[in-house]
């Protein structure tokens, strides 16, 4: 299926890339939805996932299905462009109708409840020291596996499991039992 769809988009670029998003429009909203939802407002996570398809047709002569499937490229594409808008900081909150509603109220409560446990435990990874910070954002910011930070670090795969083991247990203490 995949190399008859790659060809579609190839040969028949408009037909090609509708059959691209009617097969795969929900994984790639989901993943970009699971990394912003929390920072940026829906029209932002459309608009990314709109630019996921676009980097997909605009690479769509250089994918080996070889290497992968249409359904793997477009989850790496999905997670890279998700965590690219995280990092150029330009924080977008939903806009409020009326901050007088209890429902918006509550909304801003919440936010306001997360960011301040988010900077703590942002604070908190930073206490625990190199290496076990960047273990830290490796594994659940980038979401290596314990083998490949251990390559990347040269520690041993059971060394990094212990390190987080122990670091889940001082963060834990840290935020007062909230993990």
């Amino acid at each position: 299926m995949d190399e008859i769809l790659l060809k579609e988009i190839r040969s028949n670029p408009e037909e090609g890339l509708l059959k691209l998003m009617d097969t795969y429009m929900g994984l790639v909203y989901t993943i970009v939805r699971n990394k912003l939802a929390s920072i940026y407002s829906k029209e932002d996570i459309e608009e990314c996932v709109s630019t996921v398809f676009y980097d997909f047709y605009r690479q769509r002569e250089n994918i080996d299905l070889s290497k992968g499937s249409v359904k793997s490229f477009l989850a790496v594409i999905a997670k890279r462009r998700a965590v690219d808008l995280i990092r150029t900081g330009t924080k977008r909150i939903q806009p409020a109708d009326s901050l007088d509603s209890s429902p918006n109220m509550a909304a801003l409560e919440s936010s306001t409840v997360d960011t301040e446990t988010k900077h703590v435990l942002i604070q908190s990874i930073k206490d625990l020291g190199v290496p076990d910070s960047e273990i830290f954002i490796r594994k659940y910011y980038f979401g290596q596996s314990s083998k490949i930070i251990a390559k990347a670090l040269g520690i041993k795969v059971n060394t990094i499991d212990k390190k987080i083991s122990r670091g889940l247990a001082k963060l834990k203490e840290a935020l007062g039992g909230v993990l």
